[in-house]
């Protein structure tokens, strides 16, 4: 258990940053922004990221499980194809947080786009 335990946690580590800051974005976008097309946008792009992030966090599990159960010199073959496919999947994982980031910036232009003879409105003082 020890030979998961450090390489669990430090995969924990690097996914922390990711997660909070999909999860703070989910909060305030929930929270703080105006109901409309654009919010909607955000949420579902906010909510991809997060469950990309979930997934990547899940496959690097995992591949540490493999790591630390294989002690078989013969398994270096299986480990080598079994990495194989998690850089696959990783690969279509990273494409879905992809297309998250594209609806979230594509929200963002939605809600900050000019409407034709509409003036935006100065900030008073």
């Amino acid at each position: 258990m020890d030979t998961f335990l450090i390489p669990a946690l430090t995969t924990l580590g690097y996914a922390l940053p990711e997660l909070l800051a999909c999860g703070i974005a989910l909060a305030m976008l929930w929270t703080a922004a105006r109901p409309g097309k654009a919010r909607q946008l955000g949420l579902i792009g906010i909510g991809l990221m997060l469950a990309c992030a979930v997934l990547q966090l899940a496959v690097g599990l995992y591949q540490n499980w493999v790591i630390s159960s294989s002690v078989a010199v013969d398994s270096a073959a299986r480990i080598g194809t079994i990495f194989a496919w998690l850089g696959a999947v990783r690969l279509l994982i990273n494409c879905v947080s992809l297309a998250g980031l594209v609806m979230i910036a594509w929200g963002l232009c939605k809600a900050t786009r000019v409407e034709v003879g509409h003036q935006p409105q100065a900030l008073s003082k």
